[in-house]
């Protein structure tokens, strides 16, 4: 009598053999696969959403897709499809951050001291330095966020700005800066030859100096930081420049720390100022000071 077993298994293995050489056979997706397959896929369901990303998106002749993770108005953090320029390889798994573009601004006062914060963050251990920074509103230039960042939380600028303000102030307001006097109005937005903002500071301003935009991660983005300095910076407002001035911008658990330039380059070097952008910031400022004789 013939066994039923053995033919019942020559039989299965007839069929899955090929299966199984097929589907490895197709783990290798073609070009045209990887681009049909990571195209965008924005108005899917992310991970976390509590409100459209308000910033602009990074796309280069590189970019074949993108698939959204999750975002909030300030943050979007994304999974790219990129083709590399040298050998064409597709890499699929390329984890984008993009964030609005900021400011941060070493400032500098007419008494010989720079302003900083001591505070603690959620990603930096313990505490550490920090200058006046934060996110640029929509039609608002880099060079007007930076005055108005300093203007909000140290409540001091340059003698021109008081100037500008005590007769008047021909800076009109934005929609975005609420009680800010720094609007659209007082530098027209510029953007250059690769469509990003331009930073540069009004000649009527000769007290700021434009240190340099500055992409956060080469290769995972996170942003462009613009960097200034502001010298001989003075009170705008009642208390300016001193811990009684009442910050008009985010509330964070901050105080404020006067340093000597000897002083803020040793915290410099000790890595008192924890974040990439601001140790930057602080080294730019020092650096152009040093250069000028200031």
């Amino acid at each position: 009598m013939i066994r039923k077993e053995p033919i019942i298994l020559a039989a299965a293995l007839i069929i899955i053999v090929p299966l199984i050489l097929f589907s490895s056979s197709k783990t290798e997706l073609t070009d045209e696969e990887k681009r049909l397959k990571f195209r965008d896929t924005s108005g899917g369901h992310p991970v976390a959403n509590t409100g459209t990303y308000t910033g602009q998106l990074w796309k280069t002749e590189q970019t074949l897709g993108r698939v959204l993770l999750g975002e909030t108005p300030f943050a979007r953090c994304d999974v790219h499809s990129v083709m590399l320029p040298n050998n064409k390889k597709i890499i699929n798994d390329w984890i984008f951050m993009e964030e609005r573009d900021a400011v941060n601004v070493a400032v500098y006062t007419k008494e010989g001291k720079f302003l900083t914060f001591q505070q603690k963050k959620y990603a930096i251990p313990g505490e550490t330095l920090s200058p006046v920074g934060g996110f640029i509103n929509n039609g608002e230039s880099p060079f007007d966020a930076a005055r108005r960042e300093v203007w909000e939380e140290l409540g001091v600028g340059s003698e021109r700005t008081k100037e500008i303000l005590a007769n008047g102030g021909t800076l009109e307001k934005s929609a975005e800066t609420k009680d800010s006097p720094f609007g659209t109005s007082s530098q027209q937005v510029a953007h250059d030859q690769h469509g990003l903002l331009k930073g540069d500071a009004t000649p009527d301003e000769p007290d700021w100096v434009y240190l340099g935009k500055y992409r956060t991660m080469a290769n995972r983005g996170g942003g462009f930081i613009y960097t200034y300095l502001v010298v001989n910076a003075v009170p705008l407002v009642e208390g300016g420049g001193t811990a009684a001035h009442l910050s008009r911008g985010d509330a964070e658990d901050q105080q404020l720390k006067l340093l000597s330039k000897e002083e803020t380059l040793e915290a410099v070097m000790d890595g008192k100022f924890q974040e990439i952008k601001w140790a930057g910031t602080m080294a730019l400022g020092l650096l152009h000071m040093e250069k000028k004789g200031l």
